[in-house]
């Protein structure tokens, strides 16, 4: 049924219409708060609570056996490169446990952003500093089933849409301060709250920006690189293409890409041997709090693991970063002279190095403030291959027997969220229930 979109689900989504395609919180409690949504929101926000709590409910009510606690370690086939899977070998506390499918084995976990040598196959500047992935500290898409399945002979797919700059494959953080700055669009209204059973890996609620004229943003030698107020890669949601004709190839000349993007600008290197562009800092200063009703005090804030500073000087806070990405000191004298230009231009009225529309607010009050801003990994679209029956495939194309793939471990979509989960998950669930048993 055609219906509008809710409050806080996908209205961006769909080329030609706004779309939506969600499952409604209700009253189940949510990752990020450990607590059921407020009611006026429970009825038309997107939560992945809203699909998994309920299958877990009906699971256990018919007896499903589910093991915490258990992490797979391979795949297990009648021959290393051929035959049909008969099942996994999983770790349990140190005891290897070896688990026999009846009929199959259907991988679905979650995809390959949190795995930093598997992501950077696709794109190198990809390292380490780029530690805040979306869906962590919750889960961590270690690329534990790609790598299990190629180990068997299974082909990756997709790997442009994990290249291409297009998407969410990289996000601008909308939380500064903590590790882990994405929230999806459905969820802006939360944040990681010391009531969420992962907090203790959160550490911190990160500070909302409201206003991205509030601050500057430095790359870890303290320069200033772009215009604050501008957004990430191109995506293809509704309105973004005009005109948009459904089917054709010429929707292509109405796309605009924007080269000078956040994302590219922050991946941009040095040359010192590493690929990655490094931290990201949010530089602002005492006004900036008052005026965005910040606290920037744990736990807004993570400043016992490295996330967060401040100083009564720039010179003290340029001093005052150290942390394990930081990989080179920030000059106290670079970034003294960032905040000098940049507040001339707030004089001015013109922001001659990046064109960020009318400056307006000078960084001069102390105490001043970094906060980690570094973008965010956020979807998996490259991996294993697989066809419409959600089979996965070896390197020649034919069926591995016995092995099913969904969601982010599957390549060559571009779908995000419930929508990818749902639909490939009932696909190769119900080719598992239909298959041959082994």
């Amino acid at each position: 049924m055609d219906i509008a979109p809710g409050f806080f689900d996908g209205v961006s989504c769909g080329n030609s219409a706004p779309r939506s395609n969600y499952a409604a919180g209700l009253d189940w409690p949510v990752a990020y708060t450990g607590k059921q949504l407020e009611a006026r929101y429970q009825k038309d926000t997107a939560t992945g609570a809203g699909v998994v709590c309920p299958l877990l409910a009906a699971a256990e009510r018919t007896g499903v056996k589910i093991l915490l606690d258990h992490r797979m370690t391979s795949i297990v086939r009648q021959n290393p490169n051929s035959g049909r899977v008969l099942g996994i070998s999983a770790d349990n506390d140190g005891k290897r446990v070896r688990i026999r499918a009846h009929k199959a084995v259907m991988i679905g976990t979650g995809g390959s952003t949190g795995n930093v040598n598997f992501r950077r196959m696709f794109d190198p500047r990809l390292t380490e500093e780029y530690c805040g992935l979306g869906g962590m500290p919750w889960s961590n898409q270690d690329a534990s089933g790609e790598l299990a399945a190629m180990a068997i002979g299974a082909s990756l797919w997709g790997l442009y849409n994990q290249t291409g700059e297009f998407g969410s494959v990289l996000a601008k953080p909308q939380f500064i301060g903590c590790q882990y700055g994405y929230l999806p669009f459905s969820m802006q209204m939360l944040s990681w709250m010391p009531g969420s059973p992962v907090f203790d890996k959160a550490r911190a609620t990160g500070l909302r920006v409201a206003d991205w004229q509030d601050l500057i943003l430095v790359n870890m030698q303290g320069s200033r690189f772009y215009d604050e107020t501008q957004g990430g890669f191109t995506a293809n949601n509704f309105g973004s293409v005009k005109p948009y004709i459904q089917g054709s190839y010429l929707n292509a000349k109405s796309i605009t890409y924007n080269p000078t993007n956040f994302l590219n600008a922050a991946l941009a290197g040095f040359s010192d041997g590493h690929n990655g562009g490094g931290p990201i800092w949010a530089i602002f200063d005492a006004d900036a709090v008052a005026r965005e009703s910040w606290n920037p005090t744990p736990p807004s804030v993570d400043i016992k693991a490295g996330f967060f500073f401040s100083a009564d000087t720039l010179a003290d806070l340029a001093g005052a970063i150290k942390m394990q990405h930081q990989r080179v000191p920030m000059a106290a004298a670079k970034l003294e002279e960032s905040v000098k230009r940049y507040n001339s231009f707030v004089e001015s009225g013109v922001d001659s190095d990046f064109g960020k529309a009318k400056p307006l607010y000078k960084i001069a009050k102390a105490p001043f403030y970094a906060a980690w801003a570094t973008p965010n990994v956020h979807d998996t679209r490259a991996g294993l291959r697989i066809n419409a029956k959600c089979e996965v495939l070896d390197m020649s194309g034919a069926v591995i027997p016995g092995l099913y793939c969904g969601g982010e471990t599957a390549g060559g979509f571009s779908q995000h969220g419930l929508a990818r989960a749902i639909c490939q998950g009932y696909i190769a669930g119900t080719s598992c229930v239909l298959a041959k048993s082994g």
